[in-house]
């Protein structure tokens, strides 16, 4: 950092000596060396608090003083495009701040009322180092080929589940980044949209002028799309037009709320949508989650015993032995044990034993026979593939998916732990 940069760390009740705009551009250049993905500035009774949330945990940074917190406050309010002095109504802006390492930062705020003021949280997006391929997200040599022949069916529904924060946007803007070839026309329907892509059409929806996914995808399909990105269904008509879109010519992709692809599959068909109608239109489901990956300078490994690696994963280790690791901690990963986020998938592509079963509309554990006999792999298994190889640890795994199997890996991890200790 420059003359005027901060060493941040928690100071109660804090009054900064320098302006609210150099500590706001050393605050998000702080935030985004660290990778970051959130910030937060938030009133408290007596302060201000500054956090941020990294590799999916929040971690506080500082108290401030609430004079000069609610000046930070309403500068970045004015940086992304809000109004300054409006907080009683809930808001949202856009906008950049550039570093003081001449580092443009894409930001997304919200700002909501507060028992003591107002809580505001600021989305960091680097257009640079944030902008991610496919095969920067972590996903196996396999999985990759899987998810690139589906992105090239020429139409289709392609379905990416998960919860919150599991990375689906990730994927969803990785996969039109792999399509925007300029070849075809792409539009997206998003709410809201988390950042530009040239040659792409994005649109918003809003709600306060009747523009939800369904009427906005209903109206994108009479402006010829190759493909359609749609954020997330969450009602019947969302769900009817977008299968009828990827029976009709479209490539469409789409986020759906589900814990595993079984699950997203029958989510579609509480939403109403015929059994054979999604037949006819579903090509792959990608459910996902987010995994910390080890820090590849200090992760140290565990001896286990014996370990009895399952039949079905034993392919993902490239015959290497299998080899489980901890986490430790150092200057390079500042001393969390883990260096990013990484995407782990349960990938299904529908073929038509599966495709007959959908139609069929077979009980859920019928269809999970189907999928599994075909060779897909469910998320406990791709997450034990990831321990083995000393990607992740049992630990971080089981505080994902509940499986029998993760959690013998971790019972015996910490017995291993203590062993040592």
């Amino acid at each position: 950092m420059n003359d005027e940069s901060i060493e941040f760390e928690e100071i109660e009740g804090e009054m900064e000596l320098v302006p609210p705009e150099i500590y706001a551009a050393n605050l998000i250049g702080w935030a985004v060396e660290r990778h970051a993905s959130d910030l937060f500035i938030s009133d408290l009774e007596n302060s201000v608090q500054v956090a941020i949330r990294r590799l999916g945990k929040v971690e506080h940074v500082r108290r401030l003083a609430r004079n000069y917190g609610h000046k930070l406050q309403g500068h970045l309010r004015v940086l992304a495009g809000a109004d300054a002095g409006e907080t009683i109504r809930p808001t949202d802006g856009r906008g950049v701040i550039t570093t003081p390492e001449s580092e443009v930062i894409d930001i997304r705020l919200s700002a909501i009322p507060t028992m003591y003021g107002q809580d505001i949280t600021i989305r960091l997006f680097d257009p640079i180092s944030g902008s991610l391929s496919i095969d920067q997200l972590g996903f196996e040599d396999v999985e990759f080929d899987e998810i690139n022949a589906l992105l090239h069916q020429k139409a289709g529904l392609i379905l990416v589940a998960g919860p919150v924060a599991s990375g689906k946007s990730s994927t969803l803007y990785a996969s039109l980044d792999s399509l925007n070839d300029g070849t075809r026309k792409i539009h997206t329907l998003e709410d809201p949209i988390e950042h530009s892509i040239a040659g792409v059409m994005q649109t918003q929806v809003n709600l306060k002028a009747g523009l939800d996914f369904a009427e906005l995808l209903t109206t994108v399909l009479r402006h010829s799309p190759d493909v359609i990105m749609v954020g997330e269904i969450r009602d019947e008509r969302t769900a009817a037009t977008a299968v009828r879109a990827g029976a009709s010519g479209q490539l469409v992709l789409a986020t759906i709320h589900a814990k595993t692809a079984v699950e997203a599959i029958y989510s579609m068909l509480h939403y109403g949508t015929h059994p054979q109608f999604l037949a006819s239109s579903l090509i792959g489901v990608i459910n996902q989650r987010l995994v910390k990956k080890l820090c590849g300078e200090c992760k140290s490994p565990l001896d286990l015993g014996e370990i009895e690696v399952p039949e079905r994963i034993r392919p993902r280790l490239d015959d290497t032995a299998p080899q489980v690791y901890q986490s430790t901690g150092c200057e390079g990963c500042f001393g969390d044990g883990f260096e990013s986020l990484i995407c782990v998938p349960e990938i299904v592509t529908i073929n038509d034993e599966i495709s007959a079963a959908l139609a069929q509309q077979v009980p859920v554990n019928e269809l999970e026979q189907v999928i599994r006999s075909k060779g897909s792999l469910s998320l406990g298994e791709t997450l034990s593939s990831r321990i083995y190889r000393g990607v992740t640890t049992p630990y971080e795994a089981n505080a994902l998916v509940s499986d029998p199997h993760l959690a013998d890996l971790l019972s015996r991890m910490r017995s291993a732990i203590d062993g040592t200790s």
